[in-house]
């Protein structure tokens, strides 16, 4: 099982508020991270990889949550 699965299992188990509060920690540290990444590390191509793999994976878990 992938990291990104096991979180997933464990979040559906906690009620919406405090689904709410994960979403709002993982935005946290996305935007940290964002701060920490030379500006020439990636180039637009390679962002818009990283986005589409980041939607992809919101959705999945997002998914999850409504069932």
């Amino acid at each position: 099982m992938q990291l990104h699965e096991e979180i997933q299992q464990h979040l559906v188990r906690l009620e919406p508020r405090l689904q709410a509060e994960v979403l709002d920690f993982v935005l946290l540290l996305e935007q940290k991270q964002q701060q920490l990444l030379p500006k020439t590390a990636t180039d637009e191509e390679d962002a818009l990889k990283i986005h589409q793999q980041l939607m992809d994976q919101y959705a999945d878990a997002f998914t999850k949550l409504a069932q």
